[in-house]
């Protein structure tokens, strides 16, 4: 069967020197081999992050990591912001009432970014002890003001997390320039590489908040564990339990050629293939989900305006073209396609079997 090249929103396609990472005989998670590759993987997640803080690696899924870094930051009881805009944004609602916490939802309008003056009057208007949303929202390509909404939850002196699952590694990310306190993220989207790791970035600034935590903390999903874990052992056990050793060699390898590249000149990459891609669509008269501006750099969402089904797109270019794309989600599935430019994809030579699928598509449909 023939290799289909991935564009959907993660897992994306990886290297084959990430893939071969993962072979060879059964590894310790123990020891200085696997000790030595998992310290330096979160050496170099810190750089990508933007943070002098503590980064954990855990096995599991982005929504885990979501859920260790809100029940880290709050106590039952007490009062989450969430920005929602859209699925993955809502989801966020999920840890929140977890940890036994209150979840208030800030409605952000479809196609736009969130409003900071809407979040300073949200605010001022209840207490509220967390402020939660989401560096790039997957299901329709917005990617927020994160910097902007950040400070205005610093003026209001309330912490903030961020789930950057699908735009680190695509754009830049500074936790402690932006003033966030703690930020997650995987391994199998911008960052290239396999599926099985999330990833949790907390500020030194977040520990006072964190070790008052009066409710219970979990075993697993206790950040404070992984971190004593990685003081205690650096050299033999830094991780709390039994690691995917596969899949932390293969983000090793992934991380070095990330930094390799340099992350200034891989962030102009990522915004030169969307704007290639997105242009590529206009052209063929087809409307994008979100507004100039706001557009994520890793994955764009396009409007099918009636004109065919999305399912019908994303069959014809697996069966014509041995490319895999997206549709939309919930109540939108047949009327958007969401096209992923992560990592080795975000070329624009890459991508233009991509449009070209397209647009032979729509000539099928006259």
């Amino acid at each position: 069967m023939a290799h289909l090249r991935n564009f959907t929103p993660g897992p994306v396609e990886v290297s084959d020197e990430v893939l071969a990472a993962q072979y060879g005989p059964q590894r310790l998670h123990v020891g200085p081999g696997f000790s030595q590759a998992y310290v330096r993987t979160t050496e170099n997640l810190r750089k990508v992050f933007g943070t002098s803080g503590y980064v954990a690696i855990i096995p599991g899924s982005g929504t885990l990591a979501n859920e260790i870094a809100i029940s880290a930051m709050l106590d039952a009881g007490q009062t989450a912001l969430i920005l929602d805009a859209g699925y993955f944004s809502s989801i966020l609602k999920w840890a929140v009432e977890g940890c036994g916490a209150n979840a208030v939802l800030l409605p952000v309008a479809d196609g736009n970014p969130a409003d900071p003056e809407a979040l300073r009057v949200a605010l001022a208007t209840r207490k509220i002890d967390l402020v939660c949303y989401t560096h790039v929202e997957t299901s329709t390509g917005l990617q927020q003001p994160v910097e902007a909404l950040a400070k205005v939850a610093q003026e209001a002196g309330v912490p903030v997390m961020v789930d950057s699952v699908s735009a680190l590694g695509t754009c830049p990310a500074q936790m402690d320039d932006w003033g966030i306190s703690i930020m997650t993220s995987g391994s199998q989207k911008g960052l290239e590489s396999v599926p099985g790791l999330g990833l949790v970035a907390v500020a030194d600034t977040a520990w006072a908040r964190i070790e008052a935590k009066q409710s219970p903390r979990g075993a697993y999903t206790d950040i404070l564990r992984w971190r004593d874990q990685l003081d205690a052992a650096r050299d033999w056990h830094p991780s709390l339990t039994t690691m995917p050793v596969a899949a932390v060699y293969a983000l090793d390898v992934a991380m070095n050629k990330i930094l390799s590249e340099g992350l200034d000149t891989r962030y102009t990459r990522h915004v030169e293939a969307r704007d290639f891609l997105c242009g590529a669509m206009e052209k063929l008269g087809l409307e994008l989900q979100i507004v100039p501006g706001s557009r994520a750099s890793g994955v764009t969402a396009i409007k099918t305006s009636g004109r065919f089904r999305s399912s019908d797109l994303v069959a014809a270019l697996a069966a014509g073209h041995n490319i895999r794309i997206a549709g939309g989600f919930g109540a939108n599935k047949e009327d958007v396609f969401r096209v992923a430019h992560m990592g080795d994809n975000a070329k624009v030579g890459v991508l233009r079997p991509v449009t070209d699928g397209v647009e032979s598509f729509l000539e099928q449909q006259i």
